[in-house]
């Protein structure tokens, strides 16, 4: 209980500070604008709108998840510092329009968000460092198929900075002694798996049959289990933990995803799950294709200059038409062609053909490369979206070739064209760059499974969260 409410205490501090901060930005853009001597019908229009101003900035604050986002890197949190900053200015600019606070001077909100910007990151900063040194290491092991628990248990050390001490792994009999990694296999260098220096092997503490001697020989406070064991080696995992109150964490496989969100009705005396179909409402078909037609035309006239300038870019600096077409797959394997920005040279799989674009491509032109990272070349599929191709939010469309392949090998596959491409998408915001495609299908299942006009908003900002790291775009 007194961790929980030190827990509490330090959120609840967290949030004090942020809101200080925000509203001391206004009353600094004040100064530097007035001086000292702050004209008093001025300060009144910000006096008025503070409690309105304080509350959508925790809003931004809550829906962006800065509160115990310790396990975070940093330039995830001042990304997500970027977007609340910049929010907090479009909200400012409302409520001061909406409260008729034309008093409130415009250049004061113009250059608050840079001085809030300022203070929210050197405050978040030196936060960040001091909660990470001040939480206590969380002591957890692994369950799975050897190799599957040893890349999952680097994933947890690697991912958290270290806040997670994986004790060992315990692993399914049934992979054998073939499954032994080679030295010097897995190694982590705190960014990506797989690479760096240092040998990263834990202990294996014993079989899935012993689970219940494992537990109580290490005593973890949380067992994370790999979505490759059996439904019985699971609930083995499962029931060991339960009876001993250690919380579990479970990787989904594609099954268990089916069983998200399902609902519950009584048949007699007799309990059942109603699991649901793949797919959209039409309600909700029509009003996210209005949504689509809105954004879309409306995106389209915001980004027309910088469409230009991005074409005669590319134009200038390599030979091949500026946009580029691939036929892609939507909604029941119908094929389109989707534009893009070309960000390659000229006929890049002529001789190779179809080819997975790597995260450094040696194919990609000076001008593609700075596009790609801003995800500007991705501004044409806008077209898309009006044509009917595309939605705005969706899974990602995937060529001919490779969705051939990938049903061969993950028959589920096929399951995320039961609703239509989009430009963004959960696995979008939730992956990175190199994550593997049956995760991305994990992510698209339960975006259908899930499915709301709020959780489209709520992508759409995460979204431009994105867009600010490098190493999340995909």
């Amino acid at each position: 209980m007194d961790k929980r409410m030190n827990l509490l205490l330090l959120k609840l501090g967290f949030l004090l500070t942020d809101l200080a901060l925000i509203n001391l930005g206004y009353v600094l853009a004040f100064v530097l604008k007035f001086g000292w001597d702050i004209p008093h019908y001025n300060f009144v229009a910000y006096i008025s709108t503070w409690p309105w101003l304080s509350l959508s900035a925790l809003c931004f604050f809550c829906f962006y998840r800065l509160y115990g986002s310790y396990h975070w890197r940093w330039t995830e949190v001042f990304a997500s510092l970027v977007c609340v900053v910049f929010f907090q200015a479009l909200a400012a600019m409302a409520l001061s329009f909406f409260f008729r606070g034309f008093s409130f001077p415009r250049t004061v909100l113009l250059t608050a968000p840079f001085i809030q910007l300022a203070l929210l990151a050197l405050w978040r900063r030196a936060a960040w460092y001091i909660e990470r040194r001040i939480q206590a290491t969380r002591r957890v092991i692994v369950a799975g198929k050897l190799l599957d628990a040893l890349a999952l248990a680097e994933k947890l050390e690697s991912a958290t900075g270290r806040l997670m001490k994986v004790e060992g792994v315990v692993i399914d009999v049934l992979s054998g002694p073939d499954s032994t990694p080679q030295p010097g296999q897995f190694k982590m260098d705190g960014r990506n798996p797989g690479a760096g220096s240092g040998a990263f092997n834990p202990p294996v503490l014993g079989e899935v049959e012993d689970i219940c001697k494992v537990l109580v020989n290490v005593e973890p406070e949380e067992v994370f289990v790999c979505s490759t064991l059996s439904q019985e080696q699971k609930a083995r995992v499962v029931h060991a933990c339960v009876d001993k109150d250690i919380t579990v964490s479970l990787v989904p496989d594609l099954y268990e995803i089916m069983l998200a969100r399902v609902r519950l009705k009584q048949v007699d005396d007799v309990p059942v799950f109603i699991i649901g179909h793949l797919s959209i409402s039409l309600e909700y078909m029509f009003l996210k294709r209005v949504t689509d037609i809105a954004l879309s035309l409306l995106a389209l006239v915001l980004t027309a200059p910088l469409c230009l300038l991005v074409g005669a870019a590319v134009k200038l600096d390599s030979r091949g038409p500026v946009l580029y077409r691939q036929k892609r797959l939507t909604l029941q394997g119908k094929p389109f062609y989707l534009y893009k920005f070309r960000t390659m040279v000229d006929g890049a799989e002529r001789e190779s053909g179809p080819v997975l674009a790597t995260e450094n491509d040696p194919r990609l032109t000076r001008v593609g490369r700075l596009i790609r990272a801003a995800r500007i070349d991705e501004i044409p599929q806008l077209i898309n979206v009006l044509k009917g191709d595309m939605s705005i939010v969706g899974p990602r469309p995937e060529r001919p070739f490779f969705v051939n392949e990938l049903v061969k090998e993950i028959p589920e596959y096929a399951y995320r064209m039961n609703i239509k491409s989009g430009i963004t998408g959960l696995a979008q915001i939730s992956g990175r760059y190199s994550t593997t495609a049956e995760n991305k299908l994990k992510y698209d299942l339960l975006y259908t499974k899930s499915y709301s006009p709020a959780r489209d908003l709520a992508i759409l900002l995460q979204t431009i969260k994105v867009i600010l790291m490098k190493d999340r775009a995909s």
